[in-house]
């Protein structure tokens, strides 16, 4: 028994540590991507107290500019939780609740059965209730909006969407806004109606910039409830629905020239290269030559704010890395249950990672909002 139990503790620390490094490796690239002024510098080794087990020689990335911190460890400091904050932690990065049981009963000499350990991870729901209809500020500067598929168990299992809005602050700072079970087959904007109009009675009430995918309605349904607000659509949506319309051997030709396009230095630029790409595919790719010219403004209106800032905007990236860390971790599900453990889940992981997001400020955003002639400050009406 003994012998067993050093097993798994040896194994329950493998876990974690290698959940722990691969987290921060993320966080890494993501802070990278956002500065790109600096680059990785290997890592540096420490030790982590989790209020369960100690890991050895844990592998903590750095930066060359010496400012990354990941949010997952505190900086120059031991961690220590209870063991409700342990299987909490534990079950966010996708350890089992079995596993969780076998582990907790050497440890803490206590046999917890898998609904006991379901319910030390979860969360009431009014607790989730009360996040999701928080108030939330009055002014941001943009509110990306997107829809992310799961497999939901209802009476049947089938993929719904689950909507999300994320909001980033006049300081770069980010916030999820709230997430939605749609409940359909697919993406509707009737539902982003009622999304937008929640988000007015939570609070908003100035937006900047709403960047979202092409989905039909959706424009008109925000500006239905921000009528003064600008409206992006995603390039990598355009491109990526673009390319599907193209033979495979015209793919790579009008790529480059479709980047000539959204990579240009001003809208003057931009509207040269679309001339340029009319005139190669106007009568090869009539439908895919219309779209971008009745999009232009939409799909190029990110080339009106500053530089500095432009490579946030201009698509949903924002969110879809937001929904890839979220995938990451229910691998082990694969399914979700009903919609409101679901929904208990959901705040789980989101909750931990809107406190990520909070912490990590986008570069560009508070200068841009500091000079009152720039477009994104006259937008938000500073």
């Amino acid at each position: 028994m003994e012998r067993k139990g050093n097993e798994i503790i040896s194994l329950l620390k493998e876990m974690v540590k290698k959940a722990i490094e691969e987290m921060m490796i993320e966080e890494r690239v993501e802070y990278l991507e956002e500065h790109t002024e600096t680059k990785g510098n290997g890592y540096y080794i420490r030790d982590l107290l989790t209020g369960v087990v100690g890991i050895e020689g844990l592998r903590v990335p750095r930066t060359r500019d010496g400012n990354f911190r990941s949010v997952l460890i505190p900086y120059r400091r031991r961690y220590t939780a209870d063991i409700e904050e342990v299987i909490r932690a534990l079950f966010i990065v996708g350890v089992s609740r079995r596993k969780l049981a076998e582990v907790l009963e050497i440890l803490y000499g206590a046999k917890l059965s898998a609904s006991t350990i379901s319910r030390m991870a979860e969360v009431g729901v009014e607790e989730v209730g009360r996040w999701k209809s928080r108030s939330l500020e009055e002014r941001y500067a943009v509110i990306f909006l997107d829809a992310t598929y799961f497999s939901l168990r209802r009476v049947r299992i089938s993929r719904e969407p689950i909507y999300v809005a994320l909001g980033v602050r006049g300081d770069g700072s980010r916030e999820v806004l709230g997430w939605w079970f749609g409940g359909s087959e697919g993406e509707s904007a009737v539902l982003w109606d009622e999304i937008l109009r929640e988000l007015r009675e939570r609070g908003v009430r100035e937006v900047g910039l709403f960047v979202t995918d092409g989905l039909r309605g959706l424009k008109e349904a925000i500006f239905r409830h921000f009528p003064s607000s600008g409206y992006q659509r995603c390039i990598m949506h355009a491109v990526r629905y673009t390319l599907t319309r193209v033979r495979v051997s015209d793919r790579q030709r009008v790529a480059i020239m479709l980047k000539r396009i959204y990579r240009s230095g001003s809208m003057e630029e931009a509207k040269e290269a679309l001339e340029g790409f009319k005139r190669a595919f106007r009568h090869v790719y009539p439908r895919v030559v219309k779209l971008w010219e009745e999009n232009f403004e939409d799909l190029l209106r990110f080339l009106h704010f500053p530089s500095e800032i432009r490579r946030f905007i201009y698509t949903t990236n924002q969110l879809e890395r937001l929904f890839k860390e979220v995938k990451r971790r229910l691998k082990v599900m694969e399914i979700l249950p009903c919609e409101e453990n679901a929904e208990k889940i959901l705040y789980l992981i989101l909750y931990d990672l809107n406190e990520r997001l909070s912490r990590r400020k986008l570069p560009g955003f508070e200068s841009a909002l500091s000079e009152p002639s720039h477009p994104l400050a006259q937008e938000v009406g500073l």
